[in-house]
C-alpha cells in the first residue's frame, strides 16, 4: 500500500483542527443563538405554568359542581371554628395545624389531587411566607371570595348558586397574595381570602397578576378566565391589584 506524501499528511492533520478564530466564531454564534432563544424559552415556560394554573382552577370548578350537587347548590364555608376539635380552626383548604389536615375540609374532599390542585406553579413554595397561625407547609395560593359567598365568614350564611345574578362574572377562586411591611420589611404571603374592592376593613388588593400581568380566576358558572387589572394600577413590585373599580360584578353582585 502506498503512503500519502508527508506534506499531504500534514495538510490533513491541519484540516482536522480548529483555529482559535474559528473556535471564537462558533462560541459567538452559540452565544447569540442562546440570547435569541432564551426569551422564547422563558415565555414558553411561563405560558406552561399559566396553563397548569388554569387546569388547577378547572379541577376546582369540577369540585364546585359536585359540591353543589351534594349541598343543594350552596357554596362551602371559608372557615369553621373549633373544628375538627376545640381550639382548631378549619379553612376551606384544611385545618390550621401542623401538619395541615386537608381531610378536615369538606371542599378539599372533592378535589382529585387534594391540596395540590390549590397550588399555582407561578407562586411556588418558598417564594412566600405562609398565611396561618400554625401552618409551615403549602395550603393554597388561590383566594376564596368569602366576602360574598360566605357572608358571615363562619359558614352560617352561605350563598347558593341560584342567588347569583351573573355567575359567569363572579369570582369564586382566583390567584391571590398579600403584601405586608412589618418593621419596614416587605413580605409576600399567600392570601386565602379574596379581598373585595370596597366594604371590608382590611382594604388592600389581593388579586395577584402573576401571569405576565394577568390573574387567573374561576367564576361561579365554572369557567376559567384570565383578567387584567382594569381601572387599577398594579403594584409593580408585588403585582397586586383589583379587577375593576367596584365590587360588581367580580367580587359581589
Amino acid at each position: 500500500m502506498r503512503l500519502p506524501p508527508l506534506c499531504l499528511v500534514n495538510l490533513m492533520q491541519k484540516r482536522n483542527a480548529f483555529t482559535l478564530i474559528e473556535l471564537l466564531v462558533v462560541i459567538s454564534l452559540i452565544s447569540a443563538m442562546t440570547t435569541i432563544a432564551l426569551p422564547s424559552l422563558m415565555t414558553a415556560r411561563e405560558l406552561a405554568r399559566s396553563t397548569q394554573c388554569q387546569n388547577n382552577l378547572k379541577c376546582q370548578a369540577l369540585a364546585m359542581s359536585m359540591y353543589h350537587f351534594d349541598y343543594n347548590g350552596s357554596f362551602w364555608p371559608y372557615k369553621r371554628g373549633n373544628w375538627p376539635r376545640a381550639g382548631v380552626a378549619t379553612y376551606f383548604w384544611g385545618s390550621d395545624t401542623n401538619p395541615v389536615d386537608p381531610s378536615a375540609s369538606g371542599y378539599v374532599a372533592y378535589l382529585p389531587n387534594n391540596l395540590e390542585s390549590l397550588w399555582c406553579p407561578e407562586m411556588p413554595w418558598g417564594s412566600y411566607i405562609p398565611q396561618g397561625m400554625n401552618v409551615v407547609e403549602p395550603t393554597t395560593t388561590y383566594g376564596y371570595n368569602a366576602f360574598y359567598l360566605d357572608v358571615k365568614l363562619n359558614g352560617k350564611i352561605l350563598k347558593q348558586i341560584a342567588m347569583i345574578p351573573r355567575p359567569d362574572e363572579l369570582f369564586v377562586l382566583a390567584d391571590t397574595a398579600l403584601s405586608w411591611s412589618p418593621g419596614g420589611v416587605v413580605i409576600l404571603q399567600n392570601s386565602t381570602y379574596m379581598e373585595p374592592v370596597t366594604g371590608n376593613w382590611v382594604q388592600q388588593p389581593t388579586n395577584h397578576f402573576r401571569h405576565h400581568g394577568l390573574t387567573n380566576a374561576m367564576c361561579a358558572d365554572g369557567h376559567v378566565q384570565s383578567y387584567g387589572p382594569s381601572g387599577w394600577t398594579i403594584d409593580n413590585e408585588q403585582n397586586l391589584g383589583f379587577v375593576g373599580t367596584s365590587n360588581d360584578p367580580h367580587y359581589a353582585q
